[in-house]
């Protein structure tokens, strides 16, 4: 093997990962402006209403459990104390909760694009009802009820948690049971689901907690007629024995997340927007029972409340990210496009400087900055096709000079042309990105064993002149 050519080698790799470090700059450009994206969502929501999520609704029975209690209390006396066993009256608050036997949410909406600047966030404004019913015992259970304590209960109410209360967009109407009621601020749920609203009861008159199998229950139904604003996603915590949730909305992107998915049946995607219809069972769910526990102990209502499901308003391409994984295969595409270059040297007996190969090298790191730049004022695809036609055929008009050909050049930007389309496949097919990536490397490498099948590299010697 000639010296020469080993040396040549030797500075084509470095030229390689010299060119990492423009590349590694463009990355941080990507990530720095992904930031900004990121913290224009927040601040957007920050100003009109974020994320939201819909817990409940819940009837809520405050109480007062009042016992008497007997404790040991040490009694001066002369030469000492005494041990005297003593009783007081002891008052306790504490809530029960009640979940819907039965509960059906349906909602509909609109997606609208807040900007500032070049920057985006997606929001959303859905419309509905919640209606069910539930079933109220005579009297209702009291969790660690003293004997012979005396219950007296307080103002019931109707609580429904709403992640950020900023988004309601008209007051809502509670029917309960025929007769129309208000909602207040607050769940009054304590930690456990400070946000939120709810509407006082008046007319529910409870009974003294009893065990007789003949205390009636009553079924009461209810209608709630909302309206909210959010961004980017909406989510929902079923609480009821039976929970149906209708969502549709005009967004044709959606992202269906959390602990249930809608019924396989029942979604419904097109370029007019999508539908879906989840149902949930009681039975497969735990955030009732992790909402009473949390309530009585009075923390909040994280994990243990994970049982959830909902929506996510994607974006169909996210430039960001579509930028971030192109430049992944950066070094790779200049190292095939340095290969293409030794290959050349080789088999027409070229003499091709290493600043050359540094400028074509550069041009190609530009790419990924064309890319996104211009993706961050017009659609993905035709900023691609823009950015890939630009080093096409700037490379193709520099190469024709280079490789002493029109025809040369010609044939060098065409590949180029072919790996920027093989690239762009990948980023729009990433269920079978490792497929075609593998296939491409497989093509190239059979192609540059074809073109060297006959090379005596025993034999090379650079020319010199």
């Amino acid at each position: 093997m000639q010296k020469a050519l080993v040396i040549k080698s030797a500075v084509t790799l470095g030229l390689v990962l010299a060119l990492a470090v423009p590349l590694g700059m463009v990355d941080q450009l990507v990530g720095e402006r992904a930031a900004r994206q990121r913290a224009v969502v927040t601040e957007i929501a920050a100003s009109s209403a974020g994320a939201q999520m819909v817990l409940g609704p819940v009837l809520v029975l405050p109480y007062t459990q009042a016992y008497t209690e007997s404790y040991w209390a040490d009694e001066p006396v002369e030469g000492g104390t005494r041990r005297t066993r003593r009783t007081r009256e002891v008052k306790a608050e504490g809530k029960t909760l009640i979940m819907p036997r039965q509960v059906q949410m349906t909602f509909s909406g609109d997606t609208a694009l807040k900007r500032r600047g070049l920057f985006k966030a997606l929001v959303y404004e859905l419309n509905g009802v919640i209606e069910g019913h539930f079933q109220i015992p005579a009297a209702p259970e009291v969790q660690g009820r003293r004997e012979g304590a005396r219950i007296t209960w307080g103002q019931a109410y109707l609580s429904l948690g709403i992640t950020d209360t900023r988004g309601i967009a008209r007051a809502p109407v509670l029917d309960w049971g025929g007769t129309e009621h208000g909602f207040e601020q607050g769940t009054m749920l304590g930690k456990a689901a400070p946000k939120g609203i709810h509407a006082e009861l008046p007319g529910l008159a409870l009974a003294q907690p009893a065990s007789s199998a003949s205390d009636a229950s009553r079924e009461i139904a209810f209608r709630i007629a909302l309206g909210f604003r959010g961004t980017a996603s909406v989510g929902f915590v079923p609480l009821a024995e039976s929970t149906r949730i209708a969502l549709a909305s005009t967004w044709p992107h959606p992202s269906f997340q959390g602990r249930f998915l809608p019924n396989a049946d029942s979604q419904r995607v097109s370029a007019d927007g999508f539908s879906a219809v989840w149902e949930v069972s009681g039975l497969a769910t735990e955030a009732p029972a992790a909402l009473r526990a949390q309530v009585a102990a009075d923390r909040p209502c994280g994990s243990g409340c994970a049982d959830w499901l909902g929506v996510r308003f994607i974006e169909p391409v996210n430039v960001y990210s579509m930028a971030d994984r192109a430049l992944k295969y950066g070094i790779l595409f200049i190292g095939l496009s340095f290969a293409a270059f030794f290959l050349f040297e080789l088999i027409k007996s070229l003499r091709i400087h290493p600043a050359q190969y540094l400028l074509v090298g550069l041009a190609l790191a530009l790419f990924f900055l064309l890319l996104l730049s211009l993706s961050e004022h017009v659609a993905f695809a035709l900023a691609y096709a823009v950015a890939t036609l630009a080093c096409v055929g700037l490379q193709g008009v520099y190469l024709s000079s280079v490789l002493g050909s029109r025809r040369r050049g010609l044939a060098f930007a065409v590949l180029l042309a072919v790996l920027f389309g093989a690239l762009y496949g990948l980023l729009i097919s990433e269920d079978i990105a490792l497929l075609m990536g593998s296939t491409l490397l497989f093509g190239l490498l059979a192609l540059a064993m074809v073109l060297t099948r006959n090379l005596d590299w025993y034999a090379l010697e650079p020319r010199r002149g």
